[in-house]
């Protein structure tokens, strides 16, 4: 969000708690999911809007992290009307 309107993170985190933005979503994680324009999102994903979501580890030790991973991309692909089509797991 920040990028896109040229902001730093910090001043549209401000924004949010204010109700500055639109269209925003806060998950249960805490995670914030803003809601692009209908429009735009078609654009962007076009006919199809299946995704896929990978999500990797550097090594065992970190698996926990990994399950957080998917956990958050798949909540937000949800949040944003992607129908997920695959999860892809891995450890390096």
């Amino acid at each position: 969000m920040g990028e896109k309107l040229g902001i730093s993170y910090r001043t549209a985190w401000r924004m949010y708690q204010n109700g500055q933005i639109p269209n925003s979503v806060k998950l249960p994680t805490g995670s914030i999911i803003v809601l692009e324009d209908e429009c735009e999102n078609k654009s962007m994903v076009g006919e199809n809007n299946t995704v896929a979501i990978y999500c990797r580890v550097s090594d065992n030790a970190s698996k926990d992290n990994l399950e957080r991973q998917a956990e958050k991309l798949k909540e937000y692909a949800i949040a944003r009307g992607y129908q997920i089509k695959h999860i892809v797991k891995e450890i390096g």
